[in-house]
This record gives structure tokens, sequence and C-alpha cells, in this order.
């Protein structure tokens, strides 16, 4: 894959030179997010790996190539998020400001080429009201502003907080050998109490090894009330029944649209079996973590939120 991807890069390099628009091109590479250690993917020595809100799993590495860049040669530590690259992609190309108004993303091009400061101080790496809520967590341990049984991580100059469930957070070592020892998978294990806070200067500690979440309780009150403010502007969540037609087997073995461009419109959706009309619906099973401010009203307490 690696000897494919180095083809395809020299083959658009030496068509941008060859047609004349090299000097006036931006090449950028970046990761999605972390590896999965699990296949073969290595984030040492940052934790976690991909699908959790641990360093290994949300911070990425790039590069950008230019003749536009002022000062070449050099790493930048710039906070930027991949929302940044849509305003910043704007704004070189000359394109209308208006364009990117309202977005969430910031022009970085600075950051990136001369070396200044981002225009970004924070990143909400996620909110998931419908993952599986930490039993260690309460609205009690958020100092009543926020229910940490919520997995949620919020990411505020140096800070970082977490809550709720973050997924696995070991520092896997990386591989050695061709095959993957059972025992290394408990090689620097960690183990304290079940909690459902966690904050660490992520700036002076990347690899989230010293939790401050007790010393600084002023910085985690501060960041649980960030968390408050971005959920209130949050779109509720919506998880469509299942449609048998988007079988893979009955598309000739690949995943493509399977719903018309009419029904969708109309927000009808067959399940095979039965046409439902979509709609919007106050369901709320027991749970517990939605905040009365929600844009669908409220549930009794001890309950959530979903869309139906």
């Amino acid at each position: 894959m690696v000897s494919a991807v180095d083809e395809a890069v020299h083959n658009i390099t030496y068509a941008l030179r060859k047609y004349g628009y090299y000097q006036n091109s931006v090449i950028i590479f970046s990761t999605d997010n972390g590896g999965q250690p699990l296949s073969g993917g290595s984030n040492w020595p940052l934790r976690g790996r991909k699908g959790t809100y641990w360093e290994g799993g949300v911070r990425g590495l790039g590069f950008v190539h230019s003749p536009l860049i002022r000062k070449k040669r050099k790493v930048s530590k710039a906070l930027v998020h991949i929302t940044d690259w849509y305003p910043t992609l704007v704004g070189l190309a000359g394109g209308n400001e208006s364009l990117t108004e309202g977005v969430d993303g910031y022009d970085v091009w600075e950051a990136i080429s001369e070396g200044k400061e981002s225009p970004r101080l924070e990143i909400l790496h996620n909110i998931d009201p419908l993952y599986n809520h930490a039993r260690s967590g309460s609205l009690q341990k958020g100092y009543g502003i926020w229910n940490t049984a919520v997995q949620a991580s919020i990411r505020a100059g140096d800070w970082k907080l977490l809550t709720g469930d973050p997924g696995y957070g070991d520092w896997t070592p990386p591989q050695m050998l061709p095959g993957f020892p059972a025992d290394w998978w408990n090689l620097e294990r960690h183990t304290e109490p079940r909690k459902s806070v966690w904050l660490f200067n992520i700036t002076g500690d990347p690899y989230e090894r010293l939790d401050l979440s007790e010393q600084r309780p002023d910085v985690v009150k501060e960041l649980l009330a960030r968390l408050v403010y971005y959920n209130r502007t949050a779109v509720p969540v919506r998880y469509p029944s299942e449609d048998i037609r988007a079988d893979p087997h009955l598309n000739g073995g690949a995943w493509v649209p399977w719903v018309g461009d009419e029904e969708e419109d109309s927000g009808t959706v067959s399940t095979g079996k039965r046409t439902r009309t979509g709609r919007r619906s106050l369901n709320c099973p027991k749970a517990g973590h939605f905040s009365e401010d929600s844009t669908l009203g409220s549930c009794p307490t001890g309950y959530k939120k979903v869309m139906t």
C-alpha cells in the first residue's frame, strides 16, 4: 500500500509540474485518526487507539507541501482541526469569505505557512449521548454541571477533559515481531479505580499519564460548562430503521445508494416489510444523560432522549 501511495504522489506531483500548476499548488496529507494496534498500527507512546478519545485515537499527523509556504522545513504544533481545512483552502483559492460564514473551522494558513499562533483555541472532540454510560459517572460527580456518565471530550488551550467511557486506554507498545504475543497486551496495562472524569495538561503531558482532575477542579468545572454549551447546539441523534435494500448481496456485492431522491425527500423509508414515514418523536428509554435544554424537550429524570 505504501508503495502504491508513493507512486500516486509521484504521478500527481509530476503532472502538476508538467502542466505548470505546481508553483501555485498546496499538497496536504493527513491521517483521519489514530492507528489500530490490533491491525498492526502503533500510536506509541500515546495512550489509546483508534475509536477512543485518548490522544492515540484523536491526535493526527500530517504534512503540508507547497512552494507557497514561507517558513519551510519546520514542525508545526499549532492546534488544527479537520474543520479548519475548508476555510483555509477557500482562503488560499481566493474564495468569497461569505462561503465560510457560520462554519466551525478557522483559516489556519498563517499558522502553517508563517509559524504564527493558530486562531483555534478549542476543539470539541465529541459528545456521544448514546454510547455506553460509565457506571461510575453522575451529575453529582460533574459538580451539577454535566453528567459524567456521558462519553465526551474537549480540548481548550493546554487542557483536555474526558468524561464517561473514553474507550480502551492502555499504552500499547509497538510491534517488534511478526505476531503479537498475548503477554504484550498486558505490558504497561493501566489499572485504576473506575472513574468518569480525567483532566490532563495535554501540552506538557501528551501521553496522558498524570490525571489532574482532583488537583484542578476549577479547570474541570470550566470545561464541563463548555460541554454544556456545545451540547445545547447539538442536532438530535437519529438512527433510522434498518433497510434491507442496503444489503450488498442485493447490490452486486457492493455498498451503493439504495434510496431514490423522491423517496428521500418525502421522508419515507422502506424496511422491506412495510413502509414507514419519517417523523420526529420523543422516545425516553431509561439512561439519563440529556440536559433539560435539549432541542426535543424534556424527559423524566433518569431517562434520555432518542430520535426515532
